[in-house]
């Protein structure tokens, strides 16, 4: 696994397969396998909600995303980590260009917003469900 840190606010690992790009508001990160199909793309930033929960920042955040994109939902929000600290959250849906797994963490200060598309369901997704796994606050 190697290491990506973002402004000294998150750190994760991601596979030796995997190669990133940093644009102006996200990075993305893809898999360099001859078969991949998917990118997970990660928004850092400071939440816009207060006085909210991690929990809650992290729900209204996938909440919001879903509304505007009109995402439709094949699975419940679930709840990855919670406590008073920070939350993960991660919902399953599709739009037009196929499968979209959305995630969500926060510390109630700041939020991590995580879109992996992919046009079908792949072994790749273990992959992204590793580097989601991995986030932590610096």
């Amino acid at each position: 696994m190697k290491n990506y840190t973002i402004d000294e606010w998150i750190t994760l690992e991601y596979p030796q397969t995997f190669e990133y790009l940093e644009e102006e508001t996200f990075v993305s990160f893809y898999s360099t396998e001859e078969n991949a199909i998917g990118t997970l793309q990660l928004s850092i930033y400071e939440s816009e909600a207060d006085e909210l929960t991690p929990f809650e920042a992290a729900e209204q955040e996938i909440e919001s995303l879903v509304e505007e994109f009109g995402i439709e939902l094949l699975t419940p929000v679930e709840t990855r980590r919670n406590s008073t600290k920070e939350a993960l959250l991660s919902v399953e849906g599709r739009d037009e260009e196929g499968l979209l797994k959305i995630y969500a963490f926060s510390d109630g200060l700041r939020l991590v917003l995580m879109t992996y598309l992919a046009e079908r369901e792949t072994l790749e997704l273990e992959d992204v469900e590793r580097i989601v796994g991995s986030l932590k606050w610096i």
